[in-house]
This record gives structure tokens, sequence and C-alpha cells, in this order.
């Protein structure tokens, strides 16, 4: 994993937020565990971020989880491995179910290519799969105030929808998918007067962004004024550019996941 990757994923502030306590990330996780087939007992969470979903089933199943962030280790209360999605270090079909949840959007494509066939490798039965539903990467971008690079704070790189799903795997076939979640406005918008307005606004990224061309962070250059863009004359011409922009270019609504199950051919 390149350097400011790793510093990226070993952020604590990524991992320590219970998400139990969000009523649509329960929500999520509750789905998923009504989507495991009553002849599974042995599973496999690749990427198992904060142990949310592990945490939850350690009871009822035989459950391994393997992440590359040394930081989210310290949040699964059950069996959990250091490890690397597109070279995990398990026999093949050693699972009766592997999942993957809110993972395949964060790889690069040499990754994200080989973690499909490692899926389909160590899994005897059964995949789940949860990735943001129809994602807009390009609303989501932001810049870097010290190179000057664009990219998405929360590492997305590539968006998923119905059509797609269904052609993930060659050697398992889709057996189940819904939409799930909060309906999210997503948003229309001309992209190149959107792109001028975020030259012009210059407001900042998340304080856990990192910058993957320079590792700029937010917090970590006392030098860039955190206030700057949130207050003063700004603020009384961004509202109403909002509000027109939300009346020309009216948004429409999504649920926020999409959760597929996939059974092996045989």
């Amino acid at each position: 994993m390149p350097g400011f990757e790793r510093e990226y994923y070993n952020q604590a502030e990524l991992w320590r937020n219970e998400l139990l306590d969000i009523p649509e990330e329960r929500e999520r996780i509750r789905k998923t565990i009504d989507l495991i087939p009553y002849d599974v007992k042995t599973i496999l969470d690749a990427g198992y971020g904060n142990g949310a979903f592990l945490n939850t089933i350690s009871n009822a199943y035989e459950v391994v989880g393997l992440d590359s962030s040394e930081e989210a280790l310290k949040y699964v209360k059950t069996t959990a491995i250091l490890g690397d999605i597109s070279r995990m270090p398990f026999e093949a079909e050693n699972f009766d179910l592997v999942t993957c949840l809110e993972v395949l959007e964060h790889l690069p494509l040499d990754t994200y290519k080989r973690a499909l066939a490692e899926l389909q490798r160590v899994s005897r039965k059964y995949i789940i799969i949860s990735v943001p539903n129809c994602e807009d990467l390009d609303f989501q971008l932001v810049i870097c105030p010290s190179c000057r690079c664009w990219y998405n704070p929360n590492r997305h790189l590539r968006s998923f929808d119905m059509a797609k799903m269904k052609t993930l795997f060659e050697h398992f076939s889709l057996d189940k998918i819904e939409e799930i979640g909060p309906l999210d406005s997503l948003p229309r918008y001309n992209r190149y007067l959107f792109t001028a307005y975020r030259l012009w606004r210059s407001s900042l990224p998340p304080n856990t962004a990192v910058c993957p061309m320079c590792g700029y962070k937010v917090e970590s250059d006392r030098k860039y004024d955190t206030t700057t863009f949130s207050n003063g004359p700004k603020n009384y011409i961004i509202k109403p550019i909002k509000l027109f922009a939300r009346l020309v270019w009216r948004p429409y609504y999504k649920r926020r996941w999409l959760l597929a199950r996939y059974q092996r051919q045989t």
C-alpha cells in the first residue's frame, strides 16, 4: 500500500465511530445479515473496517476478518488479521460465504481486478457485496490547497449501478440484489459551472482527507485557515447560487447502497 494511502486508512478518526449508533448503518448491517443463507457456517469478511458487521455476527458463525489497516484491527472483537484483499492468505474455497462491504469502490484498478478473483477463489458457496449506489464521483471531488490535485476525499475510485453489479464475477452468478438505505438526493448540475464554482470557492477538504499526490492533510498545516471559507462575504454569495442551482437543476433521489448476493455456478 502506498505511503499516503496507508496514512489515510490508519487514521483513528475513520474507525472510532460506532456505526451501530447510526440508524441507516444499522439497517445496512441488518439487511446484510438477512441475506446470509441458512447453510452458511463459515464467513470471511474481506475489508472489515471497524468491525461493525463482524462484531454483530461473531456469535452466530465461525468468522474471520481481513483488512490492510492496522488501526482498524483495534476495533474488531473477533478473529481478524492484517492482509491484502488482492492476495488473501487462505486456501481455495475455504469459506462458505465471503462478504466485502463498502470496499470495492476504494480499490485501485489492478488491486480491484485481483480482489474480484480472490473473492471467488476463497469462497465455497456465496459472496455478498455492498457498494454505494450510483455515486457521482465528479461531484465528490475536492481540491488540495497545497498541490491543487483534484481527488475524492473518501478514496472512492469507481461507481456502481445495477448493470455493473450483474457482471462482477466470472464464476458466481447474481442471486439477489436490492437498493437499501435512506433516500439520498443525487444532484443534477452543469459540470463546467460546478467546476468553476469549486475553483472560486476554494473550500478545504474534510479533516480526514489525505491528498494522494502530496500527502496534504488539513490539520497538518496551520498556514491554511480552516475558517476562511465558511464565513465572510463569500457566504452571502454562495447561498443564492446554491438556491438558484437547486431550482434550475432539480435533484433526483436514490437509495444509498446496493446490496447483492452471488452464488457459485455449478
